[in-house]
């Protein structure tokens, strides 16, 4: 978003001054053309800057591992009604957005850091081991996970969170030996659609092991959303009948008993929540620069920009 900002400031200045150039007397060309480069380079600075300043950093200088497990049943891939409340993504799709960001800050922040990825719906199964290649990793978030990846249906956050501790139980060899800081990232809607398992004992299993937990909730609280079906042409039709039922509830209360009461070891927080991404960041100890693709500050150099470029075509008009 910030280089198609900058390149529109650019092709402005060069085709204005160019049409400048072929039209008017010498000394006004100079003057203008004295402006126009002045823009140009303040542009292309503000770009350098920015690359330079867009950094994340660790608190703390040991290694981490952060083991996230997605839920990918059925129910992760529902919407709001298009036509009420806009396109603005599966609930799976509002997850991955939140996890992006965070797995870019971890890759720059320089850190020693292995994540690993599992999939659960009433099975629990690992989609990547431990693993330093974070590009690969953001590659499976992105593009490798979905809903109905697994083929067996339901949803069993018990089983999900003991199919996460062999992780856990078998680190990578570098991992072993050292101190290192542990995470586990649950994306979930929440909703069980099975008994409800030995969460309890998961969770204390996980924790016995020095992990953190984040609870990672996604589905709107107060909008209905439903598996959407549209036609060839992309036209909503209404909502799939899955079960009997046409509408899926996110569960709140099997989230915060996820993320527990230690505020230490255990964080909720909505994926559909603005700070989402920070609050995460903050937990896992990134300290992301106010100029990271994240921060406010990056959001107005990039309305700055665009706003010279409008300001550079009225000027002109």
């Amino acid at each position: 978003m910030l280089v198609s900002a900058v390149i529109a400031v650019v092709l402005l200045i060069i085709f204005y001054w160019a049409r400048r150039w072929l039209s008017l007397p010498v000394r006004n060309t100079l003057s203008l053309s004295y402006v126009l480069l002045g823009l140009l380079i303040s542009a292309l600075s503000i770009i350098a800057y920015v690359e330079r300043m867009d950094q994340s950093y660790m608190l703390e200088d040991t290694p981490v591992l952060v083991a996230v497990a997605a839920d990918l049943s059925l129910s992760m891939g529902a919407a709001p009604d298009p036509r009420s409340y806009g396109v603005i993504g599966t609930r799976l799709e509002r997850a991955q957005s939140t996890l992006l960001p965070i797995l870019e800050a971890l890759d720059s922040s320089g850190a020693s850091v292995m994540m690993s990825v599992t999939g659960f719906t009433a099975s629990s199964e690992t989609i990547m081991g431990w693993d330093s290649n974070l590009a690969q990793i953001r590659e499976v978030i992105e593009y490798s996970m979905a809903p109905g990846l697994l083929t067996q249906p339901g949803s069993d956050l018990g089983l999900a969170l003991q199919g996460v501790l062999p992780l856990f139980e078998n680190l990578p060899e570098d991992f072993q030996q050292q101190e290192s800081r542990k995470f586990l990232i649950v994306v979930t809607d929440g909703e069980q659609t099975l008994d409800r398992g030995e969460i309890e004992t998961a969770l204390a299993d996980i924790r016995a092991k020095n992990v953190n937990i984040v609870a990672l909730h996604v589905g709107l609280q107060d909008v209905p959303e439903g598996i959407p079906v549209y036609d060839s042409a992309g036209t909503f039709l209404g909502f799939r009948d899955i079960g009997g039922q046409f509408y899926s509830v996110p569960n709140t209360e099997i989230m915060t008993l996820i993320a527990g009461d230690d505020p230490g070891k255990g964080l909720y927080v909505r994926s559909e929540n603005a700070s989402a991404v920070e609050e995460i960041s903050s937990f896992l100890g990134i300290r992301m620069s106010a100029l990271s693709s994240s921060g406010p500050l990056y959001i107005v150099v990039v309305s700055a920009l665009w706003g010279l470029s409008f300001a550079i075509l009225l000027w002109f008009m």
